[in-house]
């Protein structure tokens, strides 16, 4: 350890080895801590809460009720302010265990620097001391109430009168307790005597099946001996118990309620009785049942992905790595999934060996793990940590029932950052990409790039829509023997800076980001209404997503019928994308077909390209490859195979395209193969239609 802080060495081993608890804050973190702090806070090292808050060392509120982490803000600012404070405090361990203490907060100068010098004591037996003196106290001031006012009633007239009005009173008091709360009482030995409408109904028990019977009846098997031990105790020494409790209904089903045991007494101060007031917690336990199942993971009960993205925002200085097992899938799709959870679980178990205060563990989904370190520890012992987790041996071998693997991992670890998860994410791709065990974050990565240009080009496609800004234009299809021609309207993008896009740039992202269906629907609409009243003949193109989308269909029906064009569109489906609902696009051909529309197959001859299901589908029209075509003026084997295509289409009555027209060879081998249409630059280039 190097003190940076404390440098003479007399005054550091004092500081060292003091038996008093002691750190030293600057600017509100924890800086320098003595050995005491090891054994009070069970970490491993007094360097596990460097660089922390002393709020995160203690439970989310005080006993006041007030927020741990606003109070001692207030504390470290008022303590600057006047140079000296003594408080109590609520101090929590690494366990989980809270204790109480009276922290000394002092101003010091450290190399010219103002800083806060801390100790604090244990004051849970003096606390324990005082509530037990308060509580004689009471009973006597009690006691002493009870028999003055017995007699000043028996000293006034009417005293017997008096006396039961008393009584009668006491009596409109228990009536209020039963009604409001759950109340048994059991005799010295725990077998219960007496319970209220209410404990039978939240038991499902009846009261004689409760009377005489002990309060093990209820008792739930999550509660352990341990508790009953502790509550036995305390009331048998005279004292008020309380406590939540879950107990068990008839039924089996668990309910919880807030228990106040106390023991009563005779003249002498001996026990005559308990009786327990209870009341029913169990609607709250729910709820805080849900939230936990919200923020934790179901098979391994690690902290899940919701709970990580809450505490990156929570702590200080957050790293990240996350831990991918490699080809996690092979091992499910060969020796199932419940071997493959045995062997998550199994891992779960092994990270949390390695989970410190300034280390915790998550698992995210499938097979990807997250170790989230905060506070005083690097960037670079989270990476050496994680190095030597994936390349340890006993977290590498796995034995499942008759199975054994052998694992290795892929690692992305991403430092502080606005986007930490998302950089993690970004860097555990680029391992798995190129076959790195593990990789750090660097905004340079190719593959960041690449997903920064995405989510660019995500929100200019979303503003493209919002402003209108999806356009369609249209390029000539020339009838070879008549010289005629029709349109296919193609979609395009404005973007914000007016360049104009194809959908060979967008139409991935625009499938990723969902936003194709909108854009289909603004080509329907703008195409039927350019056409609606011209003599041409047009065409839309159809991905195979569109006929699986049925919003879509309806809303192409809906706007032939509206625009009166069904029986001059030509609906072209997009071959490459492959048929693989064949039932489905057959019966969209038939749909349509009835409404005068005619169906083209484009990109016909690669792919999935099939002359069988072309026969089954009845299509009107096959479009050729333009891959078939570019290059049939320099190779004999196109020409034969788009030959091949002409005679088979027109055996089944089929009119053929083809597309890449670019040059007089190339059309002039097309019309010498007797197709019908021709399309491509050399013709015309696509121009807007407004």
């Amino acid at each position: 350890m190097n003190y940076t802080h404390i440098e003479d060495s007399y005054y550091k081993d004092l500081f060292d080895n003091s038996p008093l608890p002691m750190f030293l804050i600057d600017n509100g973190l924890i800086v320098e801590a003595n050995n005491a702090m090891i054994e009070i806070f069970k970490v491993n090292s007094k360097e596990d809460i460097y660089k922390l808050h002393p709020y995160q060392l203690s439970p989310k509120e005080q006993p006041d009720g007030s927020n741990s982490e606003e109070k001692a803000n207030s504390l470290l600012k008022k303590c600057l302010e006047q140079g000296f404070i003594q408080f109590e405090w609520l101090h929590k361990d690494l366990e989980g265990k809270e204790f109480l203490v009276e922290i000394t907060l002092k101003t010091v100068t450290i190399k010219q620097k103002q800083m806060l010098f801390t100790t604090f004591r244990s004051i849970e037996k003096e606390k324990t001391y005082e509530l037990n003196l308060e509580k004689q106290n009471e009973k006597l001031k009690n006691k002493n109430k009870y028999f003055k006012e017995i007699n000043r009633i028996l000293k006034t007239d009417h005293q017997w009168e008096q006396l039961i009005d008393k009584i009668f009173l006491l009596e409109e008091f228990r009536k209020a307790l039963d009604e409001s709360s759950i109340v048994s009482k059991t005799d010295k030995r725990g077998i219960i005597t007496y319970v209220n409408d209410n404990f039978c109904e939240i038991s499902g028990y009846r009261r004689e099946e409760l009377i005489g019977q002990s309060h093990n009846i209820i008792r739930h098997p999550n509660t352990k001996k341990e508790f009953f031990k502790t509550l036995w105790r305390k009331v048998m020494n005279k004292e008020v118990f309380k406590g939540v409790i879950e107990n068990k209904k008839k039924n089996g089903d668990s309910y919880f309620v807030d228990t106040t045991i106390v023991p009563i007494l005779d003249k002498n101060d001996e026990i005559v009785e308990f009786i327990g007031i209870r009341n029913d917690l169990t609607e709250v336990f729910e709820k805080d049942k849900v939230i936990y199942e919200q923020f934790t993971d179901d098979l391994t009960s690690l902290p899940n992905r919701q709970r990580l993205l809450d505490d990156i925002k929570k702590f200080i200085k957050p790293k990240l790595a996350l831990i991918n097992i490699d080809r996690f899938k092979d091992i499910n799709d060969a020796y199932g999934f419940e071997v493959g959870d045995e062997i998550l679980k199994t891992l779960s178990k092994r990270l949390i060996k390695y989970r410190s205060t300034n280390l915790k563990v998550y698992r995210l989904s499938g097979d990807v793990f997250a170790l989230l370190a905060f506070g005083n520890l690097s960037e670079e012992e989270l990476l050496k940590t994680t190095d030597m987790i994936i390349h340890n041996p006993l977290i590498q071998k796995y034995k499942i029932g008759e199975y054994e693997f052998d694992i290795s991992y892929s690692v992305g670890l991403a430092g502080e950052g606005e986007k930490l998860l998302t950089q993690a994410e970004v860097a555990l791709q680029w391992a798995k990409q190129i076959h790195k065990d593990i990789v750090i974050f660097d905004e340079n990565m190719p593959i960041y790039k690449d997903l920064k240009e995405n989510i660019e080009l995500t929100k200019q496609i979303k503003t493209a829509i919002e402003n209108d800004k999806v356009l369609i234009y249209g390029q000539k299809i020339i009838n070879n023997f008549t010289g005629e021609f029709k349109y296919e309207t193609l979609m395009r993008l404005e973007l914000e800076d007016g360049t104009i896009v194809s959908p060979f740039k967008f139409l991935n992202h625009a499938k990723k980001a969902r936003l194709y269906p909108l854009m289909t629907k603004a080509v329907i609409d703008k195409a039927c209404n350019y056409f609606k009243d011209k003599d041409f003949e047009f065409s839309i193109n159809l991905m195979i997503e569109d006929l699986k989308d049925k919003k879509t269909i309806d809303y192409l029906i809906e706007k032939l019928k509206e625009t009166n064009t069904a029986n001059r569109v030509i609906l072209e489906i997009v071959e490459s994308e492959g048929i693989d609902r064949f039932d489905e696009v057959r019966q969209f051909i038939q749909k349509v077909h009835k409404l005068g529309c005619k169906v083209a197959i484009d990109d016909f001859g690669t792919g999935y390209s099939n002359f069988e299901y072309i026969i089954k589908l009845k299509v009107d029209i096959l479009k050729i490859d333009g891959s078939l075509i570019k290059n049939i003026h320099i190779n004999d084997n196109l020409k034969l195979t788009v030959s091949t295509i002409v005679n088979f289409a027109k055996v089944l009555n089929i009119q053929t395209v083809a597309e890449f027209i670019h040059n007089e060879e190339v059309d002039n081998i097309v019309k010498s193969l007797k197709i019908d249409y021709s399309q491509g630059f050399y013709h015309h280039e696509p121009e807007l239609l407004n």
